[in-house]
Parts: structure tokens; sequence; C-alpha cells
């Protein structure tokens, strides 16, 4: 058995902040949804059981709901994905389900710059307006998690639970019309060496942050409406993350699937080698 990743990604000192907010989950994992092939299809569906209450994007921001539930799992949202459980057909079906739960935010999460940036505590500390909003609770990190996306998809603030499904549903449609059916195979997805990926991932995430998000500098951040021009260049760096998060969770999703079969028996012969040494 071996760990499904495991990825370092801030220091111990860290505090917990947001990924993604929820449309931006929900619209990476509907995105997925669309990429996954027969076999991606089966393992999401034995594992988690979509129905009418409890969606593929219900799973993906089940975490976020986990870090008030449970407390000890937030830094796991700063440190790591270490998990081998969806692997472990010893577990009960539902530990490998929120194992897989876990997993689809993580690689989301992956994929807004600010998750991946140290700085002003990716960017919690450094408080902006945004469309003329500049309540003490509005900061870089919201503005990228959630005010940016909600205006893509023309949103009014702090939308209901569910009134995001529907807008998601609709931000995955245009963006898979917009990528087509991208290779899948040319993405990184090698679940034998599992924190290469999301390593990969993150790095490149993080240059965004130089690239974009603090390339004007704190001071003009500070003073100026980021619901404007800030804006404007912006959407299309979130869209693009999002598309890039969807493709790269269903190839993910596949490759665990594709390699199924040999980790199902190496867990059925160690189940059996335990049984003999304990008899």
């Amino acid at each position: 058995m071996y760990y499904l990743w495991s990825l370092l990604l801030f220091s111990n000192t860290l505090q917990f902040t947001w990924g993604w907010g929820d449309i931006g989950h929900r619209t990476v994992a509907y995105l997925a949804e669309k990429y996954l092939d027969k076999q991606g299809e089966q393992l999401v569906n034995d594992l988690i059981t979509p129905d009418n209450e409890f969606d593929i994007s219900d799973a993906a921001v089940w975490a976020d709901r986990q870090k008030f539930r449970s407390p000890f799992t937030r830094p796991w949202h700063y440190l790591d994905g270490k998990t081998h459980q969806v692997q472990d057909t010893s577990l009960e079906k539902a530990q490998r389900g929120d194992a897989l739960k876990f997993l689809m935010h993580f690689i989301g999460d992956l994929h807004q710059p600010l998750h991946v940036e140290a700085k002003l505590r990716g960017g919690n500390e450094l408080h902006v307006c945004f469309d003329n909003h500049c309540a003490k609770t509005m900061n870089l990190h919201s503005v990228w998690d959630t005010e940016i996306p909600h205006k893509i998809n023309g949103l009014k603030q702090k939308p209901k639970h569910n009134d995001e499904k529907e807008p998601a549903v609709k931000w995955a449609a245009k963006l898979f019309q917009s990528q087509g059916l991208r290779p899948l195979q040319a993405e990184c997805s090698d679940t034998k060496k599992p924190s290469k990926c999301p390593m990969i991932w993150a790095t490149e995430t993080n240059r965004l942050n130089c690239d974009f998000v603090f390339k004007k500098g704190i001071e003009w951040l500070e003073n100026n409406n980021l619901g404007g021009e800030y804006y404007d260049e912006a959407a299309p760096v979130v869209e693009a993350q999002i598309l890039k998060a969807g493709i790269r969770l269903a190839g993910w999703l596949n490759a665990l699937a594709a390699d199924r079969p040999s980790w199902e028996h190496c867990n059925r012969q160690y189940g059996k080698m335990r049984i003999q040494k304990e008899l």
C-alpha cells in the first residue's frame, strides 16, 4: 500500500484559510465529471454514491464543512492529503468515501493561487475593497476564492448553500465547451509517486502570485477597487485555473480507477498475510 498523495504545502506555523469558495469547488467537480471514463465514474459512484440529495459537487465542498464539525481536519487544508484510505479495501466504504472527498477538495485547492502562498497568510491579512464592498472581512484571499467567481457568474454576495449548484453546472458546461475533449493522458496522473503531481501543480499555481495576484504591489491593492480593471484581468486567470483543476481531478480519478485491480489485489493479499500472522 502507498499514500494516495503526500504533499507539504506550508509550514506548521501557518493557520487555516479557505481555498476556492463553494462555486469554485462545485464547478471543478462538475467539470471533472464530464471527463471521467467508465472506471473513474464507477469509482466515484462506489465510494460516494451520488443521488438527488448529494451529488459530486457536494462531495467536493464536504471537506470545508468538516473543518467546523471536526476541527482536527483544519490543518489538512494546508499540510497534506496523506491518505491511502481510498485504496485500502480493508476499511469501511464510508472511510474510503471520506478520503475521496478530501482528495477532490484538495486538488481544487491546489489551483487557487493564494492557497499555495504564505505571504500575508495567503492574502488573508491584506484588507481590500471589491466593487465598493470594504467590510473588515473583505481581503485578497476572499476576493480570489469567492468574489471573482461570484461576479463571473452574476451571483449576489453570500448566496444560500445550494444556490451555487445551478450556476456551477452552467459554468462547468461553458468551460468544458471551451476546451472540448482535451487528452487527459497529457496531464500528470502518476499515482505511484503521489507527491509528484500535486507538487508540480502547486508550483505552477504559486507562480501566478508573482505574475499576477501581487504584481501591482501591496499599496495598489489596498487603495484600489479590485472589482474594476483588476477583476477584468483576474477573471480569465480564475477560469483557467478552474478548468485545469477539473481536468486534473478527472485524470487523477481515472488513474486511480485504472489501477484499482492491482491495489485491491494487494490489499486482499495484505489482509490474508495479516490474518495468517495473527493465527
